[in-house]
């Protein structure tokens, strides 16, 4: 099932609209939970990105190529932490 529908991010179980999205100057960044928001964020400020074992098997190697540029780490890091700030505001 896709993850989007008329551009916007939906849930591919359900396929209902994801409440965590966030436009950026270089692309959408949505997340399904507290979790995966946390997990972004770690991503963002990782001082060092190491590849190990297969390619393309973590939730890290699928994401966008903006998420991955260095020159994006702070937009990125930016983005999430707004959006931790929503769900803490309920």
């Amino acid at each position: 099932m896709s993850r989007l529908r008329n551009n916007e991010p939906i849930d591919p179980h359900f396929g209902l609209p994801l409440r965590l999205v966030e436009k950026t100057a270089a692309g959408l960044l949505w997340a399904y939970n507290e979790d995966h928001l946390q997990a972004l964020h770690d991503y963002a400020v990782a001082p060092l990105r190491e590849r190990a074992g297969v390619t393309n098997a973590s939730m890290f190697s699928r994401l966008p190529q903006w998420m991955k540029l260095a020159r994006n780490r702070k937009l990125l890091q930016r983005s999430v932490e707004r959006l931790q700030r929503r769900l803490l505001q309920g």
